[in-house]
């Protein structure tokens, strides 16, 4: 299965010892070697990455040299390895400097102080208010150890790599729906993203730049490798080539304006009078298109801001694409949340493979529905079945929550979208959380997975921010 090719988060591991140096000259080579094992659980992990200080901190002037040359590596995480009683102040210091997110690691060893140390420097943080996180024992020999360690340091990272970060609103509030409609102000406050508001009309006025071989190649490269391909109607080849020329000129949007990640509003103008944005969709959260592999970039439709910050979450946090799709009935006979949209899913989940051909031979190209007055096409095929996490971002009396529940996609025969939408994508969800308590949590109809458990990442994230995390399933 397929890991995006992001750049690792950057982990800097400083060493902390006693402040008397004729004290620290007697425990260097202990520190050194807890040093080295925290740094091989880090490079375990493909999204983490470790930076080594360059000195042991045995005094005030190292934590603040240490912090600075770690600050200056552009480490996005920190781990302090306090193996020993270190003096807690020194921590401290580094911590106030470096400006993270701390996780403070001790080996569990009764020769050694060490826990202590981490309890005296956890406290001095905590009693100014910064953020940091304990562990006692040996991640190297303690699988568990070395997931917290893992989602801390993810968590910490995509925090940092958050900040300075642009959106791309394009278009404005969609259909009515608040839960969408995001506040620039809070969110540069509260996440240190940006938000650029871009109007559909460039995406129109761009669509008739696109060299039109471009799009010849798109479509042949489309058509031949999903499994049916409808050409009459709205899903004439005219119309998908539109269509193709609509995501065309987005990609050169978000390059030119320098956007990370994308809300489209869709609804009702481009999918009223022009085409809809289901191609777009598709094709941006892909982690391929016809020119070959590339990172995807995260699309929500109908301009849901929440929508797309919670799935560049889940992309950063895991390393794979991400989703979007109304959670739209639960089927109490099979226990499944059936989840649709009319198109912010890429095609990758239809097989997960690396192989962009697998997945497009169990997606169909077929017409939109006559509920839309545009034309062009909509791509369903049934979630390949397999573990999934699912997550969403709302506010709740002006405050973020995160809602974060484990579950698992179950396949199904693709007739049985007819129950629903058969020109639709679907996810039929497994969770152990009942429907009325969903109902209970669960604050808007959008919601967004990604492959694999990161219940312990997420619930890391809204402990370092802050932002409560409702956790289910």
């Amino acid at each position: 299965m397929l890991l995006l090719d992001l750049r690792p988060f950057r982990v800097g591991i400083a060493g902390f010892s006693d402040g008397r140096r004729r004290v620290h000259e007697t425990l260097e080579s202990t520190i050194r070697r807890h040093e080295n094992a925290l740094r091989e659980v880090i490079d375990r992990d493909p999204l983490l990455t470790a930076v080594n200080a360059s000195e042991i901190v045995f005094g005030s002037p190292a934590a603040r040299r240490v912090a600075k040359e770690l600050r200056a590596a552009d480490v996005e995480a920190a781990v302090f390895n306090i193996p020993v009683f270190a003096f807690p102040n020194f921590s401290l210091i580094a911590a106030r400097v470096l400006g993270l997110p701390v996780l403070l690691s001790s080996p569990m060893d009764g020769t050694l102080p060490g826990l202590g140390g981490i309890m005296a420097a956890h406290g001095a943080m905590r009693q100014v208010g910064l953020k940091s996180h304990k562990i006692w024992g040996n991640p190297a020999e303690d699988p568990e150890l070395a997931a917290t360690l893992s989602a801390f340091c993810r968590a910490s990272g995509a925090i940092e790599r958050m900040k300075g970060s642009v959106y791309g609103l394009i278009g404005g509030r969609s259909i009515g729906m608040n839960t969408g409609a995001v506040s620039p102000a809070e969110w540069m406050k509260v996440f240190g993203v940006d938000v650029e508001h871009v109007d559909q009309l460039e995406i129109v006025r761009r669509a008739e730049l696109v060299d039109a071989a471009e799009v010849d190649r798109g479509y042949q490269w489309l058509t031949q490798r999903v499994g049916r391909a409808a050409t009459e109607g709205k899903a004439a080849p005219e119309h998908v080539k539109q269509q193709l020329r609509h995501y065309l000129a987005v990609r050169s949007i978000v390059d030119d304006l320098g956007l990370d990640f994308v809300g489209v509003k869709c609804h009702y103008d481009l999918s009223e009078y022009f085409v809809t944005a289901c191609v777009t969709a598709m094709l941006l959260n892909d982690p391929y298109d016809w020119n070959g592999p590339k990172e995807p970039v995260v699309m929500a439709c109908e301009a849901d801001g929440d929508g797309a910050l919670t799935m560049q979450l889940l992309k950063l946090i895991s390393g794979y694409p991400s989703l979007l799709f109304d959670v739209r009935a639960y089927d109490a006979k099979q226990q499944v949340y059936v989840c649709c949209n009319c198109g912010a899913q890429p095609s990758w989940y239809a097989a997960r493979s690396d192989s962009p051909e697998e997945n497009l031979a169990r997606v169909f190209l077929e017409p939109v529905i006559p509920k839309y007055g545009g034309r062009g096409a909509h791509f369903p095929y049934v979630c390949q079945a397999g573990e999934i996490t699912m997550a969403r971002f709302s506010r709740v009396d002006g405050a973020y929550r995160l809602f974060a529940a484990r579950g698992e996609f179950v396949d199904f025969p693709r007739e049985k979208m007819a129950e629903t939408c058969a020109a639709w994508p679907h996810g039929y969800v497994k969770m152990a959380v009942a429907p009325g308590d969903f109902l209970d949590v669960f604050n808007t109809n959008h919601a967004h997975v990604v492959p694999g458990n990161h219940l312990e990442t997420l619930t890391m994230y809204g402990k370092l921010m802050g932002i409560p995390v409702d956790v289910m399933g």
